[in-house]
């Protein structure tokens, strides 16, 4: 019997196969076995020997390569790079509360919309639903330190501190029992000591910067804080695509998220707090263009997490500092300057690193 999975699985599983034919001269031996269960229905998956994973927590009828992962995250680097350069016009217009709020409510709906049409919402799962919670509400967190970082300025700062997730998401995944490398190790060493770098003044020129060394360490505290939020936030995603798969872990963690912020601004309005609202036409489309980017964004991750594998997709997300810096500079003219280019290019090369490194690459 055939189980209906929805258009949800079949988009997904098309553009997953697009990205593997990408990567498919790098494929390792695969061996298949045929599944059929009540979420999947019946296909293919593959078995890797070496690997950690147990054969059932992987994809259903599709192949996965090493560098599934790690392309899937840096499309989620791109579109989250996309969406704080927008953050940091929006956040300085909306209130940050607000901002969010609205961010998940788009989201929320639109892919209500698409479940309940393909008649694919998500099964109950007590471990993923309560993950999912948890993620919703940290996600909240996350963003709220994450754009007062951007609103204060610059990109070229908050975003790549925030970036700094990486290493303590690979770390929770390798404790956790996920496949890694000495290799990925020292990629995300690289990676976090870049973020650091960034946070500092280059010499020469870049010290006439109009942001102070007191400034940029706040900025960069705050991006710090957010990247731990993020981690968690991610880990729990994670936890909740293994058993639910991509879309649905989404689905969940935008609703949980909602309700979350829905209960923030209450209680700000209760309080009484001034609160600011988009209010022209223009800032209204960037919220949206916001949204639709950020829900694209971790879409991107958990697909790479579970189309992937967990450490080379988080690894690969974490390059959206660099994508973040490049846009910046780009439309809003912000000064990269080369202090900063040489650790964002630092960053590139720890990506480079976590690609060459992974565990399930042929030797």
């Amino acid at each position: 019997m055939i189980h209906d999975a929805g258009m949800v699985r079949d988009v997904a599983g098309r553009l997953n196969y697009l990205l593997i034919s990408i990567s498919a001269a790098n494929a390792p031996t695969t061996y298949f076995y045929f599944t059929a269960d009540k979420h999947s229905g019946v296909g293919m998956i593959p078995y890797y020997p070496y690997q950690s994973r147990s054969i059932e927590s992987y994809p259903h009828y599709t192949t996965s390569t090493p560098m599934t992962g790690i392309l899937w995250g840096l499309l989620g680097a791109i579109l989250i790079g996309s969406s704080d350069c927008i953050a940091r016009v929006t956040a300085q217009r909306v209130s940050t509360s607000v901002l969010i709020l609205f961010i998940m409510l788009i989201s929320t709906a639109l892919l209500s919309v698409w479940l309940i049409i393909t008649n694919n919402l998500p099964p109950w799962n007590t471990w993923a639903w309560l993950a999912s919670a948890l993620s919703g509400v940290l996600n909240v967190v996350a963003l709220y330190l994450l754009y007062l970082a951007l609103a204060r300025g610059p990109v070229a700062v908050a975003s790549p501190a925030a970036s700094s997730f990486a290493v303590i998401l690979v770390t929770m995944n390798a404790l956790a029992g996920e496949q890694w490398s000495v290799a990925q190790v020292f990629a995300t060493v690289i990676v976090f000591f870049s973020v650091a770098m960034l946070s500092r003044q280059g010499p020469g020129a870049e010290n006439s910067s109009q942001y102070s060394v007191a400034w940029l360490q706040k900025t960069a505290l705050l991006g710090l804080a957010a990247a731990i939020a993020i981690a968690l936030r991610m880990f729990l995603a994670q936890e909740a695509g293994d058993e639910l798969g991509a879309a649905h872990s989404l689905y969940l963690n935008r609703l949980f998220a909602a309700v979350t912020c829905s209960v923030l601004v209450a209680v700000q309005l209760f309080l009484k707090h001034q609160l600011k609202l988009p209010n022209n036409k223009s800032t209204t489309l960037l919220v949206i263009s916001q949204s639709l980017l950020e829900m694209a964004a971790l879409g991107a991750f958990l697909a790479g997490s579970y189309y992937g594998d967990r450490v080379s997709a988080s690894i690969g997300f974490s390059a959206f500092a660099a994508a973040a810096v490049i846009i910046a500079r780009v439309f809003l003219g912000e000064v990269i300057g080369w202090w900063r280019g040489l650790w964002i290019t630092a960053i590139g090369v720890g990506v480079v690193l976590a690609i060459i490194g992974n565990p399930q690459l042929p030797v």
